[in-house]
């Protein structure tokens, strides 16, 4: 605490060393903001191209099931799974709607 009385009672000015150290700080504080910054705008990016391609996937395969030209089935995906071992739990199926319309082929349906 003396120091600080001391230095706030000195006529001396700050030297350039310390002036050169405060800009040196200031200047990698700015540094790193602007590159979390950066960061976090590339992530809210390619968070918004994810978002459209998946709001257009949705608005597509909605369009297919409205369409009078669309060729709708339904059958059964069976697929095999591994457990955390490694080792191979079985078959299981997925029921699904098969639409196809103008070469696009589509599978609609629930999660296992």
């Amino acid at each position: 605490m003396k120091f600080i009385g001391k230095k706030l009672a000195s006529k001396r000015g700050e030297t350039l060393v310390e002036i050169l150290v405060a800009i040196l700080i200031i200047a990698l504080a700015a540094g790193m903001f602007a590159a979390m910054y950066t960061g976090s705008m590339n992530i809210n990016l390619s968070a918004q191209k994810q978002d459209e391609a998946f709001y257009e996937a949705v608005s597509t395969l909605e369009k297919m099931e409205e369409s009078d030209n669309t060729t709708k089935s339904n059958g059964q995906i069976t697929y095999s799974s591994n457990n955390k071992d490694g080792d191979q739990s079985g078959d299981q199926s997925v029921e699904v709607e098969y639409l196809t319309q103008d070469g696009l082929s589509v599978y609609n349906g629930g999660t296992p």
